[in-house]
């Protein structure tokens, strides 16, 4: 099992953040069109399980979406941020993981008055801990 990109999005669509530890196919794409694809694809799924919800009054989540080849985790905060973690179809404990990496982007850029969150993280620390907190999930080899 390996976790294989991650992708962080602004609630105005804007990527924050980008890292890939393994990535064997390229998508093909710019990256700034592969930024777009992934938030446009992220707002369709949304839109999609509003549309078929069974249940008046209730907001039906998108927690992941799963390939014979890839399982993409998906959580979105209460001010809209949104993170993608890609990983291999049987990764166990991403959520979890996912909730740390949100907890130390508090502690590293939102509690930090000199970095502006409009635009790309360009946090050394924060890149630093991402990459540590990824590597050293179990799920990652």
């Amino acid at each position: 099992m390996t976790i294989y990109n991650f992708y962080f999005f602004n609630r105005k669509g804007t990527c924050l953040a980008y890292k890939e530890w393994c990535r064997e196919k390229k998508s093909g794409l710019s990256q700034e069109e592969e930024f777009k694809l992934v938030h446009g694809m992220l707002l369709s799924l949304r839109s999609f399980t509003h549309k078929l919800a069974t249940k008046t009054g209730q907001l039906p989540l998108v927690h992941s979406y799963k390939t014979s080849s890839y399982k993409m985790n998906y959580m979105e905060t209460a001010t809209g941020l949104k993170m993608v973690l890609n990983a291999d179809p049987d990764a166990v404990a991403i959520a979890e993981l996912m909730q740390a990496i949100f907890v130390m982007f508090v502690e590293t850029v939102l509690k930090n008055p000199f970095l502006d969150t409009s635009k790309q993280i360009d946090s050394e620390l924060f890149h630093k801990r991402l990459d540590e907190l990824v590597r050293s999930h179990y799920c990652f080899t």
